[in-house]
């Protein structure tokens, strides 16, 4: 199995263009699934969700998340107030982000519930993979959860009358390599975040599952 990360970038091209967007909406696309796993720490973890686009584009689903290990109810575990971590994880989000390519779904949403009180308003994402009835290669899955960032000012060059630096965007990818998908620049203007960063979808690793049960599917239509 791979892990998450992205391939590294020996050259830049950078282009003053807009980024690239994966926000794209299909009409009756849908991810649905129900699935348990393991990872290197042992311990059981799972997922449930379903999301679907309608003939108008918006799309709606829900998301719930629960992990047997004991993770401390604050942003700094380092925290002495922090106390003792519950007895197991568990999120509940509101999805209303869906992007389908072939047999892979990105998923995103909103945190409307938590064990841990830290999570909610927070961003989730999740990436999954669907491989079929194929027992050598299960279905995939990774995730991220991402704090929105406060509104504030919009980096400027004081020298500048008019700087419109922050608001350019580039793709930086290997000049050396034809199959580089790249890496899109940081979004600058807090207004436009709608979500975590997205990628191309071929782009995605997944965890690397010790054990997994269950059933992910993806439709396009």
């Amino acid at each position: 199995m791979k892990r998450l990360g992205v391939a590294p970038v020996s050259a830049l091209l950078l282009l003053s263009l807009v980024s690239p967007r994966l926000d794209a909406q299909t009409p009756g696309a849908s991810a649905r699934g129900s699935y348990k796993f393991i990872l290197e720490d042992e311990l059981v973890k799972s997922v449930d969700f379903s999301a679907v686009t309608g003939e108008k584009g918006t799309t709606t689903g829900d998301l719930s998340f629960t992990d047997e290990a004991k993770i401390a109810d604050t942003d700094d575990v380092e925290d002495p107030d922090a106390g003792d971590p519950p007895p197991q994880f568990f999120v509940k989000a509101t999805l209303d982000g869906l992007t389908v390519e072939k047999n892979r779904a990105l998923l995103s949403g909103t945190v409307v519930d938590s064990s841990h009180k830290t999570y909610i308003g927070k961003w989730v994402q999740l990436v999954v993979e669907d491989n079929g009835t194929n027992l050598e290669r299960p279905d995939n899955l990774t995730w991220m959860f991402c704090q929105p960032r406060t509104i504030g000012w919009i980096p400027s060059d004081a020298e500048r009358d008019r700087d419109d630096g922050a608001f350019l965007s580039w793709w930086a990818t290997d000049a050396e390599r034809d199959d580089d998908v790249g890496i899109p620049s940081i979004n600058l203007i807090p207004k436009d975040e709608r979500g975590c960063p997205v990628r191309p979808l071929r782009s995605y690793s997944f965890a690397d599952l010790l054990k997994s049960s269950g059933d992910i599917v993806v439709f396009q239509p």
